[in-house]
């Protein structure tokens, strides 16, 4: 019986007309969708969990003296890990620094990972060539991955091949492993033995730290736990463990309450909601976000497939009337109806995983991700999409077919009541969907006006192109790069620091309680050629011997520092004109490799107005700024933009003639902040798209149901003409009629669109406001896209001669 029934519903499936079209179409759009996002979401989840034994793998890092949590450690970190703690199997350490390789006469930048030897004791990556036992254990050796490989040699195999890294030193190939899939915090395309004399491992060993703080921080120290060894109890001496290889701080508190340890889970980095207290949180609240959205699209995709087949029952009135007539009873009407939604549920389900793989490449761009397609046909996969298709075939189905198993055959011809009845029904189903689709829209228009804020704000200053270079900032480099035609001015910084002030540091004011604000290396001129506003006292200068660290960190007289507003108020000084010339005792990192300058006296002369430091998500950052010649290593650029190509082909001559080996390592400033709002911008795009598709699938919605209202309301429009209607009179009638919903629409999502982008917004330390107008764009938006989708048949209905519109059956 059942084999029947579907038999029937495929062979009246080309007989359905464009109801069942439309409404298989909207459905597969809105499951296609939902797959999308069910694909990221898995990836989002998936970090880590391809590499073996990723559940007894643990990152171990220092945390800020800011409360932050961060990646990072000192060389020694790793050392005493494993020393004292053999509940560890292995620890390692990776070390990224920016190099250049040559082979030939081609020359490539790359980001080359110094690594223990025992890397992969840890780090069980997948090899391709060569065998990992051993790979790093000689100097001069390197493991490349799959894409290096080929980049270079042309070949995945190049073992025994040579790459000469910056350009003279010769390092030998030993392995190739297969590239990193994109669920990884690991940036890896080439790892170098540590053991090499050049390597910055071997430079930070030779010099044991005596007092956390006092080295840098460019390491990442991972562990293997053993098996069946627990990490909780050993979290609390791993806190601690600096208190037993440091010496204390000045100021004598314990290296553990300003440096302690943290542990991390290694699968829990990714999402990781920087919880100091459990390390291991992960912070899902954005997918979550995310798995709302898509369950909202197949929502209105599963509402949309209800109330067309619910103005569909209509024309199948006489037909149940008929077969009841000759004995077909209800539940037999319900199963044969139920049956003809599972095949278009099954058929949208099909074409959805269609959409779905061919829309994933795009996604792959878009997020830069390498999700495959096959996820789709894996176990969890096919079994969600298995309930997800039995769970719409109920909750799409159910209505409808009870709809017209209901149909008594004395009132088939008579149904104004039960006909009065659906309309109510499907007029609240499209309040609701278009309700999804307004909610949509405004939290589209949010996000993009937050992300434009936050641009806003770090670009606020720069009126022309600024060209970022990596180099080394001499006066002789500087001065060569500021004659070239095109160029307006040329300054340095330690790094980018409005994407962060990089480092933080203890400061200490008037004998009270140490405080951290961030440590940022600026050259004399950088807030002048931004244009920050100067809100008291002076900036630097070169004629001020004071203003500039000395090489041997030794001052005669204080040092000048500038402060940023948020400074001052963490110091608890009244006023940016009460702090100039007041001094303060700080330690921020020195130009000498890999040390601090230790605590001196440095003097106030100047506070520079807040600008962001970072994203909007965070305040104002309390920030001390200081010149040191030898942290300079971020060049800025500002060129007149009407000869932006030619001004940048002079960079790169000068730096052929005066930089340092290699290629130049250059972008634009405005690429970084992109960057820095990188997760907004995707928000916005994504949004933007899911929003589309919600509209796309309301109008095809809507355009079913106003074919359906031109059949079902014909013969009334012709008794309305004849009484003397004009034509505009019907066709507001008939505009209002689906105008309703949506005006309802707005009623129902406004309160829940401005609740739940308040709680979105409350992520960020400065923010926009959520205004009217949002929402009313989004209320205009819709009942436009109403107006559009309806009017053709709206007028087609309006303009029928009363004639044949009273012959309408």
């Amino acid at each position: 019986m059942i084999g029947h029934y579907l038999y029937l519903a495929a062979r009246n499936l080309p007989r359905s007309g464009g109801f069942v079209f439309m409404s298989i179409a909207g459905l597969a759009i809105g499951l296609g969708a939902a797959l999308l996002i069910g694909l990221y979401v898995q990836d989002e989840l998936g970090y880590e969990r391809w590499l073996p034994d990723s559940d007894r793998i643990y990152l171990i890092s220092v945390r800020s003296p800011d409360g932050s949590m961060t990646i990072r450690s000192p060389s020694d970190v790793g050392r005493w890990v494993a020393a004292d703690f053999p509940q560890f199997e292995a620890v390692t350490r990776l070390a990224g620094a920016g190099a250049f390789f040559k082979r030939g006469d081609h020359e490539f930048s790359e980001q080359v990972v110094w690594a223990d030897p025992n890397v992969f004791d840890v780090l069980r990556f997948p090899a391709i060539a060569g065998t990992l036992k051993g790979a790093l254990d000689e100097p001069d050796t390197l493991v490349l991955t799959r894409r290096l490989a080929e980049k270079y040699f042309g070949r995945a195999d190049p073992i025994g091949d040579t790459l000469l890294l910056d350009g003279v030193r010769p390092m030998r190939v030993t392995a190739v492993i297969e590239d990193l899939p994109s669920s990884t915090h690991l940036s890896i395309d080439v790892l170098a033995s540590a053991v090499s004399a050049h390597s910055p491992v071997t430079a930070q060993d030779a010099t044991p730290m005596t007092v956390v703080g006092a080295k840098g921080w460019g390491f990442q120290t991972y562990g293997l736990l053993r098996r069946g060894a627990a990490i909780e109890p050993l979290r609390e001496t791993l806190r601690t463990l600096p208190d037993r290889h440091s010496q204390r701080a000045d100021g004598g508190q314990l290296p553990s309450e300003i440096w302690p340890l943290i542990v991390t889970q290694i699968r829990a980095i990714h999402l990781s909601a920087s919880n100091v207290a459990s390390p291991d949180t992960e912070d899902v609240s954005r997918l979550y976000g995310s798995l709302g959205i898509g369950l909202l699209i197949v929502l209105a995709a599963a509402i949309n497939f209800v109330t067309l087949r619910t103005a569909l029952a209509m024309r199948r009135a006489v037909e149940v009337g008929v077969r009841k007539a000759c004995g077909g009873n209800r539940g037999a009407l319900f199963a044969q109806f139920m049956g003809e939604v599972f095949v278009h549920v099954c058929l949208a389900t099909a074409l959805g995983l269609a959409l779905a793989a061919a829309s994933l490449p795009a996604l792959n761009r878009f997020i830069d991700r390498t999700i495959a397609w096959q996820t789709l046909l894996t176990g969890p996969f096919l079994a969600a999409i298995a309930a997800l298709l039995v769970a719409v075939t109920i909750v799409a189905g159910s209505y409808p077919a009870f709809v017209l198993a209901s149909f008594r055959p004395s009132v088939v011809t008579k149904a104004r009541s039960t006909g009065r009845l659906q309309g109510g029904v499907r007029q609240g189903l499209v309040a609701v969907q278009f309700a999804i689709v307004v909610a949509v829209l405004i939290a589209t228009i949010v996000v993009y006006r937050q992300t434009a804020f936050g641009t806003r704000e770090a670009l606020r200053t720069a009126s022309n192109p600024i060209v970022l270079l990596r180099a080394e900032c001499s006066e002789a480099f500087k001065a060569a790069i500021a004659e070239l035609p095109g160029v307006l001015g040329v300054t340095c910084a330690a790094n980018v620091p409005q994407a962060g002030s990089g480092g933080v540091g203890p400061v200490i004011y008037n004998g009270g309680d140490t405080l951290i604000l961030g440590n940022v290396p600026v050259d004399v001129g950088w807030f002048e050629h931004y244009g920050y506003e100067l809100v008291a006292g002076r900036f630097f200068s070169d004629d001020v011997g004071a203003d500039k660290t000395p090489q041997d960190l030794k001052w005669s007289v204080p040092e000048s520092v500038v402060l940023n507003e948020a400074g001052v108020a963490r110091l608890g000084i009244a006023s940016a004109r009460a702090a100039i010339g007041e001094l303060v005792t700080l330690n921020h990192p020195s130009g000498l490799v890999g040390t601090f300058s230790g605590l001196h006296t440095a003097r106030i002369v100047g506070v520079v107005k807040n600008f962001q430091i970072g994203t909007v998500r965070n305040d104002y950052y309390p920030s001390v700024f200081f010149v040191d010649p030898w942290l300079l290593r971020t060049m800025s650029i500002k060129i007149d933009g009407r000869s932006t190509p030619e001004t940048l082909d002079a960079i790169d001559a000068v730096w052929r003639r005066l930089g340092e080996p290699g290629p130049p390592q250059r972008r634009f400033f405005e690429e970084t902040v992109q960057q820095i709002y990188g997760d907004l911008r995707r928000d916005f795009e994504l949004f933007s798209v899911f929003a589309g598709v919600a509209l796309l699938i309301s109008a095809l919605g809507l355009v079913g149901l106003a074919a359906h209202a031109a059949g079902a309301r014909t013969r009334e429009i012709g008794v309305r003409k004849v009484l003397g209607g004009g034509r505009a009179s019907l066709l507001g009638l008939l505009m209002w009629q689906f105008a309703k919903p949506v005006l309802l629409a707005n009623i129902i999502a406004w309160p829940a669109a401005y609740f739940l982008m308040s709680r979105w917004l409350s992520g960020f330390a400065r923010r926009i406001d959520l205004e009217p107008w949002m929402f009313v764009v989004a209320a205009l938006a819709t009942l436009a896209l109403a107006a559009v989708t309806v009017m053709a048949h709206a007028w087609s209905i309006a303009s029928v001669r009363p004639v044949v519109a009273l012959r309408h059956e």
